[in-house]
Parts: C-alpha cells; sequence; structure tokens
C-alpha cells in the first residue's frame, strides 16, 4: 500500500458483497470494502475531503458515509444526512466543506461541518442526473433529464439563500440548452472557471464548452447514444463511452474543423472494445496511461491507452454504477485516524445560531481569513468572499411592513368614507324630499275632507 499512488473505487447496484469498494489497480485487489448502507445511483459516489466516503442511496432520502480506515458506515455514532428526498446525484467540493444533492429538478446545498441547509436553487424542468464541481470549488455544473447543462455559483447561491430560504429565486451562472434529450454525464477539466466542459447525452452528441465565456466550442456526432464521457490530464484525448459497449478515443489537438462534427471511419475504429453492455463511468489516470471503465455487465476494466488494450478485470456481482481514479489516502489502514473534516447531520432547514445570524465562509485559497467570529472581510490580495446575513434585520423589515399595511388599509378606509360621503348625504337628502312631497298631498286631501264635512253640517243645522 505504500508504493500505491492511486486507487480504484467503484461501486455496483447489487449490494451483495459490499456497498462501495477501494481497489490496487496494480494487481486489482481489493484494499478496503465498505458495508452496512445502501445501493448507490449512478454519480453518487463521492470522496469528503481526504477523511470519507459518501454514497447517496437510489431507494431512500439519505446518504451514507464512512471513514476511509472504518468498514462501518458513521450511522452508528449518530450522524444522519437526511435529504429532503432520494438523491440522485451528489458531488462535495475539493476542500470538503460543502455538498451538493440532487434531488429530483432541485439542487440543495450543505454546509459538512455545521450540517447546514444553506441554498435551494430550481432551475431545471426535470430529474437532474448528474452534478459537477470545479476543481476551485467555486462553481458546480448539473446536468438534467430536460437536456439543459447549468453552471451555478456557489457564493451566489449561499448569499442569496443565507437569511431566508427562497426557492426558485437564483439564476445559473451559465444555461446551455443545446442537447436534444437528456443528460447522461459531465466531466469538468482542472483551470477553475477557464476549464472545458464536456457533456455527453442521449441525442448522441458530445459536446465542449469553454465556462469562462459560456460558448459552445465544438459538437461530435456519434452513431449510438452516448453515457460516459473523461478526458486524460492533459486533455488532449476525449474518450466516450456508448451504449453499444464501446469507448470511443476523440483528439482535440486535430486541425480546425467545423463546430458540429461526424467523425469519420478512420475516427470511428479508435475504440476500446470489451464490455459486452453499456458503459456507465470513466475515469483516466494521474499519469494518462491508464483508462478505467465500468459497464452494466458488471465489470471494471483498466485499459492501456497507448494500445487500447484491457490490462486487469474487477469482477462485481451486479452492474457498475460508480467507479473512478483518486490518489491513494494515507490513512486507509490507519486505526488512529482523526478526521480533520467536521461531519454533522443534515439538519432540516436553515439553522440559525443564538443571536439569529447565518455566516457562510468560502475560502479559494489557503490564505488566512480576517476578522472576529461574527464578521469576515474581503482580502484584495487573496481570492477570499465571504457572505455574512443577519435574520434580526429580515425580522425588523417585516415588522415595518406589517405596520405599513395597517396604515396602508387605514388610509384606503379613510379615503374611501370621504369619497362616499357627499354621495350618502345626497341620497339621503334626496330620500327625505321625496318622504315630504308624498306626504304633503295627504295631509291637504285630509283638510280639503274635513272642510267638505263642516260644511255639510252647517247647512244641516240652518235648514
Amino acid at each position: 500500500m505504500s508504493n500505491v499512488v492511486e486507487v480504484v473505487v467503484t461501486c455496483e447496484g447489487s449490494g451483495q458483497l459490499w456497498n462501495a469498494c477501494m481497489w490496487d489497480p496494480r494487481v486489482g485487489s481489493p484494499l478496503m470494502t465498505y458495508r452496512g448502507g445502501g445501493v448507490a445511483a449512478p454519480h453518487s459516489l463521492c470522496l469528503l475531503g481526504k477523511d470519507y466516503l459518501i454514497i447517496s442511496d437510489h431507494t431512500k432520502p439519505v446518504l451514507h458515509a464512512w471513514q476511509l480506515n472504518s468498514q462501518q458506515p458513521v450511522l452508528a455514532k449518530g450522524v444522519r444526512l437526511v435529504c429532503p428526498g432520494c438523491v440522485t446525484s451528489v458531488a462535495v467540493s475539493p476542500d470538503g466543506c460543502y455538498c451538493v444533492t440532487a434531488v429530483a429538478e432541485k439542487l440543495h446545498v450543505w454546509q459538512i461541518a455545521s450540517g447546514r441547509h444553506l441554498a435551494v436553487a430550481v432551475r431545471h424542468f426535470q430529474s437532474i442526473s448528474c452534478v459537477r464541481f470545479t476543481d476551485d470549488g467555486s462553481h458546480f455544473v448539473s446536468g438534467g433529464e430536460d437536456g439543459l447543462v447549468l453552471v451555478w455559483s456557489l457564493a451566489y447561491l449561499v448569499s442569496n439563500n443565507a437569511g431566508e430560504m427562497i426557492s426558485g429565486q437564483n439564476e445559473p451562472r451559465h444555461v446551455f440548452a443545446d442537447h436534444s434529450l437528456p443528460v447522461r454525464d459531465l466531466y469538468v477539466g482542472p483551470g477553475g472557471m477557464r476549464a472545458r466542459l464536456i457533456s455527453v447525452s442521449m441525442d448522441r452528441t458530445c459536446k465542449l464548452y469553454d465556462l469562462a465565456s459560456g460558448n459552445l466550442l465544438l459538437s461530435v456526432v456519434y452513431d449510438c447514444l452516448l453515457s460516459a464521457v473523461t478526458m486524460d490530464t492533459t486533455e488532449i484525448e476525449v474518450f466516450v463511452g456508448g451504449s453499444d459497449s464501446n469507448i470511443y478515443q476523440f483528439g482535440l489537438h486535430s486541425p480546425p474543423r467545423m463546430q458540429e462534427y461526424h467523425l469519420s471511419k478512420e475516427e470511428k475504429s479508435k475504440k476500446f472494445a470489451g464490455h459486452t453492455k453499456a458503459v456507465t463511468c470513466l475515469s483516466a489516470s494521474v499519469d494518462g496511461v491508464t483508462l478505467l471503465s465500468g459497464s452494466l455487465d458488471s465489470e471494471v476494466m483498466l485499459w492501456h491507452i497507448p494500445s487500447r488494450q484491457c490490462m486487469k478485470v474487477l469482477h462485481h456481482k451486479g452492474p457498475v454504477t460508480n467507479a473512478f481514479f483518486t490518489l491513494a489516502p494515507k490513512c486507509i489502514f490507519s486505526e488512529e485516524m482523526k478526521p480533520t473534516l467536521v461531519l454533522r447531520s443534515f439538519q432540516k432547514s436553515s439553522d440559525l445560531n443564538e443571536e439569529g445570524t447565518v455566516a457562510v465562509s468560502i475560502q479559494m485559497t489557503q490564505d488566512k481569513w480576517y476578522g472576529d467570529d461574527d464578521y469576515y472581510y474581503y482580502d484584495s490580495k487573496s481570492d477570499h468572499m465571504a457572505v455574512t446575513s443577519s435574520t434580526t434585520e429580515d425580522s425588523g423589515l417585516k415588522e415595518q411592513i406589517i405596520s405599513l399595511k395597517k396604515i396602508n388599509s387605514d388610509l384606503y378606509g379613510f379615503a374611501l368614507e370621504k369619497i362616499l360621503q357627499p354621495f350618502s348625504s345626497n341620497q339621503t337628502e334626496d330620500v327625505k324630499s321625496n318622504r315630504s312631497n308624498s306626504t304633503q298631498p295627504a295631509a291637504s286631501k285630509s283638510l280639503m275632507k274635513a272642510q267638505k264635512l263642516k260644511k255639510k253640517k252647517s247647512k244641516k243645522l240652518t235648514t
């Protein structure tokens, strides 16, 4: 183990022997197995820093986490990572501070150290299939069944949702709507927001984007449905997995071409053939010599890229849902491992401290923060960003809004009374006059009758 530079982490859909496994790619033997959790969904296996391994259960709304040196999940220690629904994809920032989970068409942002539910982003129209972070942790990319590929700013999401959880008020930095069918996989290269983004879809296209400008650079058309994609460390060769069980290799150093490009027969012949079912995941080693592929045929194959020959096969009991290369953790066999990251249970809603303030810090480099515990400020010499939000101010604003509403209602009632008062007075006067006019003829008639009766009586008396 001391000589191992990279390891392979895999999980499969049956869960008969284990939920996740760490392999030595040199000899093809397992180094550590992780049990006691659920069966992982595709794009839902990731490392949390250098201390934990996280997978999402495709049947329950919960995440399972293991210390890298332990076979039992941290659930036994009272840590429960419960989500609002069944997670379709999960991604963790490279520093291990933030976790993004996809539940149906919503994205939920969590803070690992406190378990706070920081933000909710709603922009997809159908279920989200994959989520990827940039290597600096400032942005993440989501792809969905609606064919959309969205680029999100982590700082923007957290700052807009720190005070109060409001869904649907956040907009992504870039919206790519070039795919006509569901997006199956994403790859984000190194370089932060200057990186290259590759997406593959069931519309048989592989699209290359520039994250900085948001422009579509290239669209390569294949003859089969595409399900996985990756690049080598030099970002020269692109490897695309298809539903026809083949892995196609495409070079970006070729002469200039049109934006939409159809592969020639010679380029289609550059493929890795060995799987019997659709390819589900791809990953390239750090040295750029070995390619890893997982498939629905329950096999993980290690390929020699220059010769396109299979070197080793890692057998599984069920369909392989996740597999990738990662640097070998030094603590995997250490019994006295003390995690450097704090992992706490996820909270159901945004949590507030005793003072009613939510303070979230996003550190982009390893420089130090300046300020006290309640307020942080931005150092122009480093790439830092701080976000603070006070809920006490929000409560004061709410009280002012309530009082203003009451004043407005009083003014409306007063104005309504004054406006309608002349009409009501005129109506009352008309009613009185009508009543008086109606009573006058009746009185005159009675007087006339009385006078006639008097005259008749006086005539009788005279006779």
